[in-house]
């Protein structure tokens, strides 16, 4: 049977237009909130600039109201943030945080730092500060190499393949201003069909209550034939704190649009490497006419009462409290949609199931999640002032999917507890754990226990950020992402009934004054994934390590260094591959200009040993494992000018300055080359009021 239910939305003939109707409204609405910030004034001391991984910055003390180690200028911060319910101290000064999953009180602040050092490397456009397989066009799909084992069970339809471009609630910051705060940020390649522009907008609105919207858009239509990308993406969110500090909630909406020209990659990989078409544009490809549309929104909160004995004159001290209640809710709606006019003789595919000249491919996902909770005190804030913690509620997860041939719905129950004992505000035993009932996800489970040293008392941050040595042992017991069991389309079809995926992981961290490492070895059993005809199960357990380590540094006042490093390592290759060895390295020299500007003139390396890297599958927007084609062992060679000037932030980078130095191998997907040489400008701009 072939049903349409897409039709009533009218995504089939009319998503590009839908597109430009909300891209126009988006950007109306960002510009009437802009308007009030024109003549803004930027506060002495206050530069663009990185987020706090980038920087190590410290956060300010929270709040606690069971404060008895808390020390008396704590204990004042404590008390005047409660009365503010949030706001930032002064004019000017602008605090943000990013809210944690058993994170229930009220957030941890982080004062907004900015500074030049990475600006260019952090450019969105550009990479996102890890390791990841590229298919060269920016906005296209990617995949990381790193190994992450899971740590909450549920269902997942598969793995975005636009996570590093897409907004989501954990990239996504939630500020809390005395006054407006505006960002704009715009980056265009000379000579090449590259445009990227992005603007924040957030105020306070009334006491406790900010507002802000987030709108990120960019075109890239790629040296090749069918290259292109034009994504856009839009945030907007919320978050209030009442006067006495009990209640709060945050709150957002996330809309995701990608929409990319899919090629299949080059048809003989010779004609780029031995440089014998140097006009791009007459590289064959496999498909000239094909793309993929990925529309995703998101609409989320996530609220918390605090019960405390408020008798007391103050809050911070004297107040017995009784814990926090904690709910969250998260509806997650998607849409996919592929279509090429290809036939067997172009061999990118060999199978047609439905029509033998034209692919129309849809899918469609929504998710429903409430999460409810009680903890006895918050499972992140420090100082702990308690030595035995614990937290235990419940996820109910409600799954409607359906494509043009099948329809699917669940409804499946997580319980969920987690303990934490603290010794002296120095050792950390932390254990969660969870399982599932009911729906596709039917005795599930995932657990782990983690014990952390902690190198100092320093109260002014979370378990997760506070430097420390930590050791984790875990183990998870889950189904296949649901695209592994079930997929229907014109070029390939299953429908599997697989055993249940186990890992079973020991993870290492170190963190010291911006020094960072961590180290995961993981025993994989059953391991699932694609092959370019579909997706198999592994018939043996294999075990896979991976060590990344880094630092931000400066030598002296006029040299600064970023450093990324990975090694990783599968035993069975047959299953999963990695490079051996993998490395991004910035290093630039510092020149000051008295006390309003800085200039920076560095060169960034990449590089990482050959490997069998994942190949892409366009109709499927997946990655898969194939044994035919090394890629690797290139150097990808950049330099940049970074200028700093009171309120704005400049980069020009020239990117592949060494194309065909080394050769024409610098292909990290397979037959989807890097970008050639190219010059990239970029400027960025805040505003307070």
């Amino acid at each position: 049977m072939n049903v349409e239910p897409w039709d009533c939305f009218g995504l089939e003939n009319g998503i590009e237009n839908g597109m430009k109707k909300r891209m126009k409204f988006a950007v109306v609405l960002l510009f009437l909130l802009l308007g009030s910030v024109v003549n803004a004034q930027l506060p002495q001391q206050t530069f663009p600039g990185s987020t706090p991984e980038t920087t190590g910055q410290t956060e300010t003390p929270p709040a606690d109201f069971s404060s008895s180690t808390l020390t008396p200028a704590q204990r004042r911060d404590s008390i005047r943030r409660a009365k503010l319910a949030g706001l930032a101290r002064n004019k000017g000064e602008t605090e943000y945080y990013y809210d944690l999953y058993m994170q229930s009180g009220l957030p941890q602040f982080d004062t907004m730092v900015f500074v030049l050092d990475g600006f260019q490397k952090y450019d969105p456009t550009y990479q996102h500060g890890d390791f990841r397989n590229s298919r060269g066009s920016l906005g296209m799909p990617d995949q990381l190499i790193e190994f992450n084992p899971r740590q909450t069970s549920g269902f997942n339809h598969r793995t975005n393949p636009y996570t590093s471009w897409f907004y989501t609630q954990e990239n996504t910051p939630f500020l809390q201003t005395k006054t407006p705060y505006t960002y704009l940020y715009f980056v265009n390649n000379f000579g090449q069909d590259l445009n990227f522009f992005r603007a924040i907008h957030n105020q306070n609105v009334a006491r406790g209550l900010n507002v802000g919207i987030d709108f990120r858009v960019y075109d890239v239509y790629g040296p090749y034939n069918n290259s292109q990308s034009n994504q856009y993406n839009v945030g907007v969110t919320g978050n209030y704190i009442t006067r006495d500090s009990k209640y709060r909630i945050l709150f957002g909406y996330i809309h995701n649009v990608a929409a990319v020209g899919e090629n299949g990659g080059m048809k003989t990989d010779s004609v780029f490497t031995e440089n014998m078409e140097t006009n791009r544009l007459r590289v064959p490809v496999y498909m000239n006419n094909a793309k993929s549309r990925w529309r995703e929104n998101k609409y989320f909160f996530k609220q918390s009462y605090h019960f405390y004995d408020n008798q007391k004159d103050t809050i911070a001290e004297n107040n017995r409290s009784f814990g926090f209640l904690t709910h969250a809710f998260e509806i997650q709606d998607f849409y996919f949609f592929y279509r090429d006019q290809t036939t067997l003789a172009d061999g990118l595919y060999d199978n047609f199931y439905l029509n033998p000249s034209e692919s129309r491919d849809k899918s469609w996902m929504m998710k429903m999640t409430n999460r409810v909770f009680y903890s006895s005190a918050d499972m992140e804030k420090i100082p702990f002032g308690y030595a035995f913690k614990f937290a235990a509620g419940f996820k109910n997860e409600y799954i409607r999917w359906h494509d043009q041939m099948s329809f699917q719905q669940w409804i499946q129950w997580f319980p969920f507890a987690q303990v934490q004992i603290d010794f002296a505000d120095r050792f950390v035993f932390d254990a969660y754990l969870d399982f599932g009932f009911g729906g596709y996800n039917q005795f599930d489970f995932s657990g782990r226990a983690m014990f952390k040293y902690l190198f100092k008392n320093d109260a002014q941050r979370t378990l997760s950020m506070r430097d420390g040595i930590a050791v984790q042992l875990g183990v998870n017991r889950f189904e296949p992402d649901w695209i592994y069991t079930y997929h229907a389309s014109n070029h390939f079809y299953w429908n599997n009934d697989w055993q249940k995926n186990m890992e079973a992981y020991a993870q290492f961290k170190f963190n010291l004054k911006g020094w960072w490492l961590r180290g995961k070895a993981g025993l994989l059993q059953n391991y699932t994934f694609l092959k370019k005809d579909g997706p198999v199960q592994a018939e043996k357990e294999f075990f896979l390590v991976n060590v990344v380590g880094g630092k931000s540094l400066r030598i002296g006042k006029y040299i600064g260094m970023d450093n990324l490093l990975m090694f990783a390592y599968s035993s069975a290759p047959e299953y999963l591959h990695v490079p051996l060895f993998s490395m991004q390295e910035n290093v630039y020299g510092i020149i000051p200009i008295k006390d309003i500007a800085e200039v920076q003139v560095g060169v960034e390396v990449m590089y990482n040993t050959s490997y069998y890297a994942d190949a892409y599958s366009p109709a499927t927007t997946s990655y898969y494992w194939q044994d035919e084609v090394k890629t690797g062992n290139f150097v990808m060679l950049n330099v940049f000018l970074n200028f700093k000037v009171k309120r704005a932030n400049l980069f020009v980078k020239g990117v592949n300055i060494a194309q065909g130095l080394f050769g024409y191998n610098y292909i990290q997907t397979p037959h989807y080359p890097l970008w050639d040489r190219c010059v990239r400008f970029g400027v960025s701009w805040r505003f307070f009021d």
